[in-house]
């Protein structure tokens, strides 16, 4: 959170958003259907941008034709109505630059409210809780966040349990409702109880 002393016009709210389970249903797979090669050359002459000629076709794919439309609208509530920043924590920052996720989160009109991705930890106890832990221990200046993440629930429960929204297949309505809550400063209902973790979980 942030320190009493930083001034109040630095102040940020952040979403911590991972992708699938959130933004991309797991059970959706239609890219595999279209012209991917097409679809990189259409969305290089729309944005004029040829970088996406060296995206992973795949990867567009999916942002094109797999992303929830709902859940994609849901999110963008969230940042307008907040003025929030998004911090990308899910596996999609992997081998790919802010600039990189900026312009798949173009393909739906979000990108200027990707700012930043959070830093690998690839180790116990907290995993990718722990990598928020760090992230908001590096950046004083974050007043609210909220983290979205369909995975990981021990971790963030136990690190973040009143900022932590834990999605099914995709950004829900109630989902969006309790991140409404925690971005306002309004306690929020606990997570459902989350049964022991298996070994060799993560």
């Amino acid at each position: 959170m942030a320190d009493d002393d930083t001034p109040a016009t630095t102040r940020r709210i952040v979403i911590f958003l991972d992708i699938d389970g959130v933004l991309q249903p797991p059970s959706k797979q239609t890219r595999f259907k279209h012209d991917l090669e097409e679809l990189r050359r259409s969305l290089a002459g729309e944005f004029d941008d040829a970088n996406y000629l060296s995206m992973d076709k795949y990867d567009l794919g999916a942002v094109y034709y797999d992303w929830d439309s709902e859940a994609v609208q849901r999110l963008r509530a969230l940042c307008t109505d907040f003025d929030a920043h998004i911090v990308v924590s899910s596996d999609w920052r992997r081998s790919k630059s802010v600039g990189q996720l900026q312009a798949l989160f173009r393909v739906h009109d979000l990108h200027e409210y990707v700012t930043d991705a959070t830093k690998e930890i690839d180790g116990p106890p907290h995993y990718r809780a722990g990598e928020v832990k760090e992230y908001l221990d590096s950046h004083p200046e974050i007043d609210r966040f909220v983290i979205i993440d369909d995975g990981y629930g021990h971790e963030f429960d136990e690190l973040f349990p009143e900022q932590f929204v834990h999605t099914g297949y995709r950004l829900e309505a109630h989902d969006e409702q309790r991140a409404r809550q925690i971005l306002s400063g309004i306690p929020a209902q606990p997570n459902r109880p989350w049964p022991p973790a298996p070994a060799g979980w993560r």
